[in-house]
């Protein structure tokens, strides 16, 4: 994901390599950790396959390199934005949210299409957790500590699930940010 998340990055002005990394940290930093040690050969992997352009400026008497998307690299980061999610990755949440971020490069229809999947596969996960907590409930009543960790676990599932339904529909509806505040009282 390093690739697209770069490209990403430069899409709308050059950045060199620190400037990409500070991008990502003060952008997706609290859910995507990037390294010097992933970006740059990303860079370089990037540029060697024509989505990077390269130029070099003398700033300060160093040399700096900055980067670009070009065409190539701007569709193809496109096109990865585009996709649906697989709903099998093992950070599910991480892909979702970094296309999120992106997703003011996206037509509204097809953003929106998006949004919907991800909307509908979170309903379908919270369905399933709703249904193994009928299962669990009489261990949950009795009060049995032998489960109570095992079991708060499928209780974060819950808020967690239905607070990303609540956000899915707001930021679906491009509500002010400032007015989300969520509803994340899942009846237990």
């Amino acid at each position: 994901m390093i690739e697209y998340v770069v490209t990403g990055m430069v899409l709308r002005e050059p950045l060199t390599g620190y400037d990409i990394k500070k991008e990502i940290e003060s952008g997706i930093g609290n859910f995507y950790k990037s390294s010097y040690g992933n970006l740059y050969p990303a860079l370089k992997r990037l540029t060697d396959k024509g989505y990077l352009a390269l130029t070099e400026q003398t700033h300060v008497e160093r040399l700096k390199k900055y980067y670009m998307a070009t065409e190539l690299g701007k569709a193809a980061f496109l096109e990865w934005l585009a996709t649906p999610l697989d709903l099998n990755a093992t950070s599910l949440t991480v892909s979702m949210l970094t296309k999120i971020f992106f997703f003011g490069e996206l037509p509204e229809d097809t953003r929106n299409r998006q949004l919907q999947e991800y909307e509908s596969y979170a309903e379908r996960v919270l369905n399933e957790y709703n249904k193994m907590q009928e299962q669990f409930k009489e261990l949950v009543d009795n009060g049995n500590a032998k489960y109570y960790f095992e079991l708060s676990t499928l209780f974060y599932g819950l808020q967690s699930t239905q607070g990303m339904i609540n956000w899915l529909k707001y930021i679906r509806e491009q509500k002010p940010l400032s007015e989300f505040r969520g509803n994340y009282n899942v009846p237990i």
